[in-house]
């Protein structure tokens, strides 16, 4: 099993050019409200963001480097790393500390003590017994990757392509029941594994939400394509201990940044191609 490991701790840069602004602010609120301290972590909703670590916003994740998604040494940068700083600005919160945990652990509610898990986590009934979800921070279609050298038309093509699939994967019964493979598919434990199949070219296609196939293949160019989205889609969220206190506030910091286009921003920056770019691929009265 993978070990967890604390990867960094890095200060939000964008909140240092308000450091005296912020010292301000909390030279009033300390005169305002003694009884509750200092307001610098303070939420748009009003209630107050009670981070584990004074100071520090904790998140954990299960893939670094993560192409698109978390990038950098330490791994400061990318969609979910450009998130993870715009948060603690919008908490007010200084730092924020990165927590290495595998993904079937983060999905079983344990975090290693981390306020947040941003892991491209999909919401679904058994994850919700042992983790709150914000509102999605993303909608996210079934991506098709596969190797550079494979074509894909339709879903007769995709029927006949050797896929990898994972355990923990919530898309993995979209390949099994949607596409139908006419072959086995090979079963692995989790993403990082899959992937190491695909490079290896012992399978043609592995089924990623978009926006994470679209990532790998900005990433690796040489190896990679994606070669079209399947129908539906599901949602990205911000994933918090079950029962915390903090949720109210991080779904409405979640929607603020929504709002004010910071997500649409990291989108573009980090995830390159549109999604409205990648060609529909229809399965549906696909038979076999």
């Amino acid at each position: 099993m993978m070990r967890r490991q604390r990867l960094s701790c890095f200060r939000c840069r964008i909140c240092t050019r308000f450091r005296s602004s912020l010292a301000a602010a909390a030279l009033l609120c300390s005169a305002l409200l003694a009884a509750s301290g200092c307001a610098a972590e303070r939420g748009a909703a009003g209630s107050a963001f009670q981070p584990a670590t004074p100071h520090v916003l904790t998140v954990a994740t299960a893939l670094v480097s993560a192409p698109g998604f978390w990038e950098g040494n330490p791994p400061t940068e990318g969609f979910e790393g450009g998130l993870a700083a715009a948060l603690a600005q919008h908490l007010h919160i200084d730092h924020v500390a990165v927590v290495q945990v595998p993904f079937a652990e983060i999905v079983d509610g344990r975090l290693d003590g981390a306020d947040i898990a941003l892991s491209q986590l999909t919401p679904t009934r058994e994850r919700e017994r042992s983790l709150d979800f914000t509102t999605p921070y993303l909608t996210a279609a079934p991506g098709v990757l596969v190797r550079g050298s494979v074509t894909v038309v339709d879903a007769q093509d995709l029927r006949a392509l050797q896929w990898v699939v994972s355990r923990t994967s919530t898309l993995t019964p979209i390949v099994m029941h949607q596409i139908r493979p006419t072959g086995a598919p090979i079963v692995v434990e989790d993403r990082t594994a899959a992937l190491e199949v695909l490079r290896a070219g012992r399978a043609d296609a592995l089924l990623l939400d978009l926006p994470v196939a679209l990532g790998l293949a900005r990433a690796e160019p040489e190896r990679f394509r994606v070669v079209g989205q399947l129908s539906g889609g599901e949602g990205l969220a911000v994933a918090l201990p079950n029962g915390s206190r903090n949720l109210e506030i991080v779904d409405s910091a979640v929607r603020a940044l929504q709002a004010d286009g910071t997500i649409d921003r990291l989108v573009s920056r980090w995830l390159g191609k549109s999604p409205d770019d990648v060609p529909l691929i229809l399965t549906e009265g696909v038979t076999g």
